[in-house]
Parts: C-alpha cells; sequence; structure tokens
C-alpha cells in the first residue's frame, strides 16, 4: 500500500491520494492550521503558506501573540473564546464555570489499523492508514483526540473526535462536532437536500450567503426534512465541471452541518451532533466519541462526486456480506391486503408471486396479535392466533415449500399505548414528566437508551428470526420523537437521551445482525425519515420513500442519488391511480422509475396483477435477468429539465449500458432531443438492442443518442415514439460487442 500519509519535520501533516491531499500543520502557538483540501498534490507538503499574520484593527489576537488572530485563521478543530467568534466545532462548561478552552497540540501517531469508534457504527478500514492527532487543555484537563482516515482507493476522508476528561470535575459537552473544514473564501454555492413525507431529497442549490446556513434535525431521527447531507459547490459547477465537497455523517439521529461564511470570507464547514438540546456531562476518567463524518472532493463536479461516495458507500459502509450480491425480487403485502391479511390471503399472494416470476413474499404490518389497523399491538410481537393459527414460524416454512423467500414487517421502536406491552411497561416509553406524551400514528417510543428495552426487543425479534426460515425484515419507525426524556437517567442528564437512544438502537442492532449474518435487512422510516449512513451500515437497503408514484419518485432517486448508490435503495410498482397523489400511470413507467434500485418487486392486490399479469411478468423477468447487473455498477444524471429526467446505469463489468428517459408531460411540436452518453470506452462498439444498429462509444458520449417523440399522430416510418403521452418513459439497452 502507498504512503498515505506523510508528515514534516515542522509538523506539517499530508493525507493524500489519487483523488485529494488534504494539508494541516501545527502553528508555533500549538493551533492546527489548515492549509489544503483539494485536488491531489505531487508534493502535498509543499503546498503553499499563505500569509495569516497581519494587522487587522479592532480584532483581538490570540492570547496576546501579535498579529496571530483566530477570527480568520483556518483550523482543523475551533473553539470559543480565544479570539475566534464563528461558530466552533467545541464548546463546552469548564469547572470554572466558563465555556473558554484553548486546545493544543500535543502529539500524533499513524496507525495501520482504524480504530473503532465506540459504540457507533463507522467505515470500514480495509486499505487505509489513520492519523490521531491529540489536542489538549492543561488549565482544564480536557484532552481531544482527532482521527483522520485515508484509503489507497477511495476518495473520502474520514474524520471523528473523541474527548477525555483528564480533571477531578465535570466537564459539560454541548458542542462536539466530528469535523470542522475551514475553505478558503471564493465563490461557492450550497447544495442540499430538504423534504417531508412522500416528498424526500428535494435538491436545493443556493449561493452561499454571508452568515451561517445549517441543516439539522432534531426530530430525534436523520429525517426526511433535512438529509445529513450538504455540498459546497464551484459556483455554475454542473455534473462534469467545478469543484465540489461533500459533507455527510454516520448518524441516525440528530445531526446538524452547518455552513458559515464568515466576516472575511472564509467559510467553515461544521458536521457532527446537533447542539440543540444537546449536553453531555463528561465525569472524570470518562471518553465520549462523535459519530463519524465524511467527506469527499471531486475536480469534475457532481458526477464524480457521486461516484466517489458511491464506491465508498458500497465498498466500505454497506454489510460487506451483501455487497455486489443481487437482491431478491418481491411481492409485498402492503397495498395488496393492508392490515386485512391472514394466512391463508399469504399463501395465496405466495401463489400469485410464482406466476409472476419474483423471488420472495413479504408479509408487511397487520400480523400480530390484535392489529386490526395503527390504533394497537406495536410492541406484541406474535403472531396473531385468529388469523395466523399456525404461526409466523410455520407460515414461513410453507411459503418456503413453495420455492420462495420469506420476508416480514416489524416496527420495533414503537408501541401502541393499547397493547399488553404498554401496559406492563408504561415507564418503557420516551417521556417527561406530569406531561401527556404526544402521539404520532397512534404510537409511543421506546426508550432505547435503557438495557431493559433492548434485552424484550432482541428476544421477541430472536423468537421470529430463530426459526431460520426468515430471509428478510423490513424494519420501519413511523413517528418521530417528543417528549424526549428518559426515566433511567438522572434530572441532570436528560438531555443526554436522544444520542444514548441511537446508542442503544446500534447495540440491538449490533446483537440482531450478528446473531443473523444471513438475513437481509432494510430500513425504512416512514420512507426516507431516517436514510442514512448509520442505519445503512446495519441494513445494505432501505425504503427510500413511501411516495410510488413513478414522477414522484423521480426527484427522490435523483436527489438521492448525489450521494447514495442505487445498490442500496428499493422500488416496487404500486398501484395506478397512486395512494399518495392520485396519478395514474402505466406498469412500464412504474416498474422503469425503479428499474435501477437493487431490490424491485411489486405490491399490488390481487385484481390489480391479474389484469396486469402479462406485462408484470415481463418487468419481473427483466428484473431476474438484471439484478445482478443493479448491484456495483455506475449511476449518471445525463440529463434533467423541468420535464425530462434521463439515467443512465452501466454494469460493473462495463459490458451492459441501460439508459431510462422519463417524459413527464407531453406536448404539440416538441423539440427534437438528444441525451449524450457518458464513461463509455471511446473506441468500443455498443449494439442498440432496440434499433439493432452498431455505434461508437465516442458517437455516443460526442453526437449523443436521439430520444423517442411523444407525438399523438401518426409519424413516419422508422421514427421512434414514446409508448404513452404523460407520464411516459422508455429504456434503451446497449450491449458492448
Amino acid at each position: 500500500m502507498p504512503d498515505l500519509i506523510q508528515i514534516s519535520d515542522d509538523l506539517t501533516f499530508a493525507l493524500s491520494n489519487a483523488h485529494f491531499a488534504y494539508v494541516f500543520r501545527v502553528s508555533q502557538e500549538g493551533v492546527l492550521e489548515h492549509l489544503h483540501y483539494g485536488g491531489p498534490l505531487s508534493d502535498p507538503l509543499g503546498v503553499p503558506r499563505h500569509p495569516r499574520r497581519m494587522n487587522r484593527h479592532v480584532v483581538p489576537t490570540f492570547q496576546g501573540t501579535p498579529y496571530y488572530s483566530l477570527s480568520d485563521t483556518p483550523q482543523e478543530y475551533s473553539s470559543f473564546g480565544t479570539s475566534d467568534y464563528r461558530f466552533p466545532a467545541f464548546h463546552g462548561q469548564n469547572a470554572d464555570g466558563n465555556t473558554v478552552f484553548s486546545l493544543l497540540y500535543e502529539t500524533h501517531e499513524i496507525v495501520e489499523v482504524k480504530p473503532p469508534l465506540h459504540g457507533l457504527p463507522s467505515s470500514r478500514g480495509d486499505g487505509s492508514q489513520t492519523l490521531i492527532v491529540t489536542l489538549h487543555d492543561r488549565l482544564h484537563g480536557l484532552r481531544v483526540t482527532l482521527s483522520y482516515t485515508v484509503w489507497a482507493d477511495y476518495g473520502v476522508l474520514a474524520r471523528s473526535a473523541t474527548f477525555e476528561n483528564l480533571s477531578d470535575h465535570d466537564i459539560d459537552l454541548r458542542h462536539v462536532f466530528s469535523s470542522a473544514l475551514d475553505l478558503p473564501a471564493d465563490d461557492y454555492e450550497i447544495q442540499h437536500f430538504h423534504g417531508t413525507w412522500s416528498r424526500e431529497f428535494n435538491e436545493e442549490r443556493i449561493a452561499l450567503p454571508q452568515g451561517r446556513f445549517v441543516a439539522d434535525s432534531a426530530r430525534g431521527t436523520s429525517s426526511s426534512a433535512h438529509n445529513p447531507y450538504v455540498a459546497i459547490l464551484q459556483a455554475g459547477a454542473t455534473e462534469s465541471f467545478g469543484r465540489c465537497y461533500g459533507t455527510t455523517l454516520v448518524y441516525s439521529g440528530n445531526f446538524a452541518i452547518s455552513v458559515e461564511k464568515g466576516e472575511f470570507d472564509d467559510v467553515r464547514v461544521l458536521a457532527g451532533l446537533n447542539p440543540f438540546n444537546f449536553n453531555w456531562r463528561l465525569k472524570p476518567g470518562k471518553i465520549f466519541t462523535t459519530p463519524e463524518a465524511l467527506h469527499t472532493f471531486s475536480g469534475r463536479g457532481l458526477g464524480a462526486l457521486s461516484h466517489h461516495w458511491h464506491d465508498f458507500i458500497r465498498d466500505r459502509v454497506s454489510p460487506e456480506r451483501f455487497r455486489h450480491v443481487p437482491r431478491p425480487t418481491y411481492l409485498n403485502t402492503w397495498e395488496a391486503a393492508y392490515f386485512d391479511i391472514d394466512e391463508d390471503k399469504v399463501l395465496s399472494l405466495a401463489e400469485t408471486a410464482k406466476q409472476i416470476g419474483v423471488d420472495m413474499v413479504v408479509l408487511d404490518d397487520g400480523w400480530f396479535d390484535g392489529r386490526q389497523d395503527d390504533t394497537s399491538s406495536l410492541g406484541d410481537w406474535g403472531a396473531d392466533p385468529v388469523r395466523f393459527p399456525s404461526g409466523i414460524p410455520a407460515l414461513a416454512a410453507k411459503v418456503k415449500a413453495k420455492g420462495l423467500k420469506f420476508g416480514i414487517w416489524v416496527e420495533p421502536e414503537m408501541v401502541n399505548p393499547q397493547s399488553q406491552l404498554y401496559a406492563q411497561h408504561p415507564d418503557w416509553i420516551l417521556h417527561v414528566p406530569d406531561r401527556v406524551p404526544s402521539l404520532g400514528r397512534n404510537q409511543l417510543t421506546l426508550d432505547l437508551s435503557r438495557a431493559d428495552v433492548q434485552d424484550y426487543l432482541f428476544d421477541s425479534l430472536n423468537a421470529i428470526l430463530s426459526c431460520g426460515d426468515v430471509d428478510y425484515v423490513k424494519w420501519d419507525m413511523n413517528r418521530t420523537m417528543t417528549e424526549v426524556g428518559s426515566a433511567a437517567l438522572p434530572r441532570k442528564r436528560q438531555q443526554e437521551t436522544p444520542h444514548r437512544y441511537m446508542l442503544g438502537l446500534y447495540a440491538l442492532l449490533d446483537r440482531l445482525v450478528a446473531s443473523y449474518p444471513e438475513v437481509l435487512f432494510e430500513n425504512c422510516a416512514s420512507g426516507g425519515n431516517r436514510f442514512d449512513l448509520g442505519m445503512l451500515s446495519y441494513m445494505p437497503q432501505g425504503w427510500i420513500s413511501d411516495m410510488c408514484d413513478p414522477i414522484g419518485r423521480l426527484a427522490i432517486i435523483g436527489g438521492a442519488s448525489h450521494l447514495f448508490p442505487l445498490d442500496v435503495m428499493a422500488a416496487y410498482i404500486g398501484p395506478s391511480p397512486n395512494h399518495q397523489n392520485g396519478r395514474v400511470s402505466s406498469v412500464r413507467t412504474r416498474f422503469l422509475a425503479g428499474a435501477f434500485c437493487a431490490a424491485r418487486g411489486v405490491s399490488l392486490g390481487q385484481a390489480d396483477i391479474a389484469a396486469h399479469q402479462r406485462e408484470l411478468s415481463d418487468w419481473m423477468r427483466f428484473a431476474q435477468d438484471t439484478k445482478a447487473d443493479m448491484v456495483g455498477g455506475r449511476f449518471d444524471r445525463v440529463k434533467k429539465t423541468e420535464n425530462e429526467v434521463a439515467w443512465q446505469y452501466s454494469s460493473r463489468d462495463g459490458q451492459t449500458i441501460y439508459l431510462t428517459y422519463f417524459h413527464s408531460l407531453s406536448g404539440p411540436n416538441m423539440p427534437a432531443r438528444r441525451v449524450y452518453y457518458v464513461g463509455l470506452e471511446p473506441t468500443a462498439a455498443y449494439h442498440h438492442a432496440d434499433s439493432k444498429v452498431i455505434y461508437r462509444g465516442d458517437a455516443l458520449m460526442q453526437s449523443g443518442l436521439p430520444l423517442p417523440r411523444v407525438s399523438a399522430r401518426e409519424v413516419a416510418s422508422g421514427v421512434q415514439c414514446m409508448p404513452e403521452g404523460d407520464f411516459s418513459a422508455y429504456l434503451f439497452v446497449l450491449r458492448r460487442i
């Protein structure tokens, strides 16, 4: 493995590979000064030192050092109170009652094995080196360890921070960001993704304003309102042009990514735990570790930035057991029956699943004791004795006997007030004294910071999974947190509850995936309300949105693809008219909107399946034939207008190129349009499956391929047309010869 970390005699540190270079140094005062983050350098230790010591009027200098102010000095990990007025990476209260700390360099080391983060998921360190730099405030006995990991083959830098109290007094941690990135003054834009239920991952780009922009969540989940991802872009950046910096977190709870443009136009990006409603009392001798932050850089636009993320997430974050493993196709019972489900209907749907050629039947909500609707029974994870008299293990065995896989839906983190569990353990919910708890979907949140709650949930799920016939688990979470408090914590530590909840959830998932490594877990939280790298560390795929209308899903998948590979996404053909927005669309369009997701399936009633059985069978056959291609490939956003979207997907071996084209609203006399392929071998020949024409790669990339027309009238022979008018879609398949 090449030398990924270099250190000079004057304590300049350079982390670099073929994709980027990241350089900082120790100043003579002991401050970690950031020097460079960007494209790779032939001599990263020789990066220019931009002068920072100057006479700025009415600007305090650091602890009396002439001409040296932290107010515009790029730093690796900033704190408050010693001449830097920007939002700090760390803020706490010391034994004197004030909030001034000065974290100065103490020591460093390089380790070949990436250290795990205590109680938290993190990226795998194969093929990496880690630089550990220790800072120390000797006055108050606080030691902070910064970890930087760089891989030989990936354009991603991982960062985290660990706090250790070496004093005899408590220290309150208030801001404990995982990373700080200070960028030089320039003309930047912010890209972020906002939304709500069924409208997740809406992309917004805005000019970076003076002041602070914050994408965050205080909902107890990473949230659909703001996904934990922000990119800083060179103004005017496109898919193929511009410097781009992406930041995300391996975390599933309350987070904040803050972008601040200071008084001297410098830019600070902070990523980590949300400081709002957070305080962690660090006792003497104890440590606290932040979640992992991930950064990537591209000098060639948003497309290359996404490719860095996709390669890294599938190889170093998503569970290794399922890396490049084709996903089963499936029939889900939800839209087939909703809560009106029983054993006979499941077995009937299993026969239907065989007829349309899918691999698995998934039993969704409604199977457990007393569950007739969403008002009761969450927490009581035993099969309803009337509707499922044989029990779940026996049902799973019957489905497996038909030659199918079996999957099941659960929502372990929740409880209904109308349940045996709540009647027996009302103190097991998140709550605060003397307040009536708010309800979300008629349910309350269990307090997973408690070991007894974790044990109960593990035992409940173990009773189902131990039969050995459950191949897949859809793990749902249908409400955000309110009245966030824990009966298990003392009064002065209540603000630790949200993070302790996440630590408890991760501990539970650790036990489950270790006990059942072959079970395919799918992450869901009312769709994309907790679609993040923390959950994807345990579950190799996620349900990205409850929006099953294909046109509604285009923006969701397109937005999410800036960070997430389609390997980790699931999609199915839902009903039409759509149950979220009432739109009518074809089976073709409904399938093609999720055609490049690794997990594909159907969720329709028996009558709908019968009415479209031949077409559904054809698309499920296509899904079977292509499922090996839909893991590990390359995804590109090749066209996006208000009315059109085109996506390209290239198989991992580069032999098959798929392109889907979506046309929302048709109109008369539309312009003739084309799409330009990307990433092909210029001199290779590609066979067009429909037209039988053979093209060279450079012709497809430079001249482009004509898109089919949308027309309500007859057209001349040989003119390619879309199959429908509004909400139409077309699939191109090229094979390299």
